[in-house]
């Protein structure tokens, strides 16, 4: 716990020391001079493996380890110049119709047997869908504990925009170009009881949200997230 809050107070001094002086932001120039080869959707924080490891992309939250920029948008790095891309709850956050093209641009950036590493929020996970607020044909349209609000029938401030199953998780797979490469699907739940868990190999990209790590099922082994291990292949 001390560790832990120590690291948050030198996040919160990098923060200020990038926003106002002398540190800054990493460019991606930094990113492509650096022998990492690995980036992170989200802030990196001192507490995450990654830290160590990664190069984050927000365009939220300054950090000498974290580069700024729209990750729903086009990379200014060259084909083949990632060897690792993870994302880990986040693309929740972004219009559904944009997933397609971001699994492109990151399939387009990644090398020759890279990997991407993806997890999001399973929505056939029982203490999710519990406390998720329902429209009038059933479906899900808003998570409480996803942040934002529901406001005259959308989300807004920041909250969940669509509500990840493996259903359309395979379908996004299929349509990137991904599709054509070697992608595992890891953990997931079917919605009917019966799930997926299959081992993960952290060494490739700690993830925070599954059993292994969450205390919310460590009584009732079962999915948090589903997970994806996809590679490039060419």
């Amino acid at each position: 716990m001390l560790k832990e809050q120590i690291y948050r107070y030198m996040d919160v001094a990098d923060y200020f020391l990038c926003r106002y002086g002398p540190a800054s932001f990493p460019t991606w120039e930094d990113f492509l001079a650096s022998n990492s080869r690995k980036l992170y959707a989200g802030k990196l924080r001192r507490a995450l493996p990654q830290f160590a490891t990664h190069f984050g992309i927000t365009p939220f939250y300054a950090s000498t380890r974290n580069i700024k920029h729209d990750v729903s948008k086009p990379f200014p790095i060259p084909d083949d110049s990632v060897a690792v891309f993870q994302s880990e709850d986040v693309f929740e956050h972004i219009e559904l119709a944009n997933m397609v093209p971001i699994f492109n641009e990151i399939h387009r950036v990644l090398t020759p047997g890279g990997l991407f590493r993806l997890s999001l929020p399973d929505y056939h996970f029982d203490q999710y869908v519990q406390r998720c607020q329902r429209g009038p044909g059933g479906d899900i349209v808003f998570d409480p504990g996803g942040g934002g609000e529901f406001v005259d029938g959308r989300v807004i401030g920041g909250g969940h925009l669509w509500f990840p199953k493996i259903g359309m998780f395979r379908d996004l797979f299929s349509e990137s170009l991904f599709g054509h490469g070697a992608v595992k699907f890891l953990q997931y739940n079917n919605g009917d009881g019966t799930f997926k868990l299959d081992s993960i190999d952290y060494s490739l990209g700690y993830i925070q949200r599954t059993p292994d790590h969450d205390a919310r099922v460590k009584d009732h082994l079962r999915p948090i997230s589903i997970v994806v291990d996809a590679r490039k292949i060419e």
